[in-house]
C-alpha cells in the first residue's frame, strides 16, 4: 500500500452509500473508516483487525447488549428521540446530537427504542488513541476547517467541500477527512459531527 493509499485524502469524500452493510447486536452497521494514528497524528488506513480506531453509522432497532472490541467509545444520536444505555450499572440517556463518551470493556445494555434510531459510533483503543466528537452547526459565512486526525460527517442539511478554489458537494451522512496541509473547509447549512483522534 502506497503512502497516498494509506492515508485518508481530503479530496476523496467517504460515501456512506459505498460502505458495506453488516449487523451488530442492536441493528445494522455501515463502517465509514477504520485505521491507526501515525506518530504525526494523521489517520492511516488499516484492516478492522489491526485498527486502533473506527467510525461507523449504526442503527439501534431493539433492546439488546453489546461489547466493544475498542473500549473508548463515543455515541451520538443523529436520528430519533431517545434511548437509554446502561454502562457498568450506570444509566445514561442518549439524546439527539449530544455525544455520550465512556470507556468500558463490559457489555453495554440498550433499552427498547420507540423507533429505529441512527447513531454515529466512534470507538478507539484507549491505550493508543483518545476519541472526541463535537457537533457543530455549519454556516455559509464561516467555514468549518478539518485538520489532521479529524473526520467530518454531515448529519443534517447540505454542504460543500472546499479545497483551494475547487468545490464538491457533500451528501447527507458522507464523511470528509481533515488535513493540515490541504486545509479542507466545509461550507453549508446544517450540522456536522467532527470526530477527532489524538495520540493517548
Amino acid at each position: 500500500m502506497s503512502e497516498a493509499q494509506a492515508t485518508f485524502a481530503p479530496e476523496s469524500i467517504l460515501e456512506l452509500s459505498k460502505s458495506a452493510k453488516k449487523q451488530w447486536e442492536l441493528g445494522q452497521v455501515r463502517l465509514i473508516a477504520a485505521g491507526t494514528l501515525s506518530d504525526a497524528g494523521t489517520l492511516q488506513r488499516s484492516s478492522e483487525a489491526e485498527a486502533t480506531w473506527q467510525v461507523s453509522i449504526r442503527s439501534i432497532e431493539k433492546e439488546a447488549s453489546f461489547t466493544a472490541a475498542l473500549p473508548a467509545q463515543v455515541i451520538t444520536l443523529i436520528a430519533g428521540d431517545f434511548v437509554q444505555l446502561e454502562v457498568e450499572g450506570e444509566p445514561h440517556g442518549l439524546e439527539p446530537l449530544r455525544p455520550l463518551k465512556f470507556t468500558s470493556s463490559a457489555p453495554v445494555e440498550a433499552s427498547q427504542p420507540t423507533e429505529e434510531l441512527l447513531t454515529v459510533y466512534v470507538a478507539a483503543d484507549p491505550l493508543k488513541v483518545r476519541p472526541t466528537v463535537r457537533v457543530v452547526e455549519l454556516s455559509k459565512k464561516r467555514e468549518q476547517y478539518l485538520f489532521d486526525g479529524q473526520l467530518g460527517i454531515l448529519i443534517q442539511g447540505s454542504a460543500v467541500l472546499l479545497l483551494g478554489d475547487q468545490q464538491q458537494a457533500v451528501n447527507l451522512r458522507d464523511t470528509v477527512a481533515g488535513s493540515d496541509a490541504q486545509e479542507p473547509r466545509i461550507s453549508g447549512r446544517g450540522v456536522m459531527a467532527v470526530v477527532s483522534f489524538d495520540l493517548a
